[in-house]
């Protein structure tokens, strides 16, 4: 059964890399505290999990950038665009932190 989390559109660009590579996977789309959407041109991660950092433009809960683990769920082409569907594994606390201030902050 396909199950989707509820998770708010953002309306702050944060970059999402491959933690151990470095390569840009693109911007968060929307988040919760159980996963996350990423929007971008490069092919998602598949891993179990794969460990992304999100790049801050601005500290959140004093952080510029945190780590987390997560498994990709779905992707689909959107356009020229890719969409993924991330669902969180493991993550600090500084950075569920910061996904909380996200997605209570700059929801709609």
């Amino acid at each position: 059964m396909h199950q989707r989390l509820h998770r708010d559109h953002l309306k702050v660009n944060v970059r999402v890399r491959e933690r151990d590579t470095g390569r840009v996977l693109g911007h968060l789309a929307d988040v919760s505290l159980g996963g996350l959407c990423v929007s971008g041109e490069a092919p998602a991660c598949d891993g179990d999990p794969v460990w992304l950092t999100l790049s801050l433009p601005w500290p959140v809960e004093g952080q510029r950038e945190v780590s987390l683990a997560a498994s990709l769920r779905w992707q689909r082409a959107a356009g020229s665009r890719r969409h993924a569907g991330y669902r969180l594994h493991a993550a600090d606390a500084p950075a569920l932190a910061v996904l909380d201030a996200l997605a209570a902050r700059f929801a709609d």
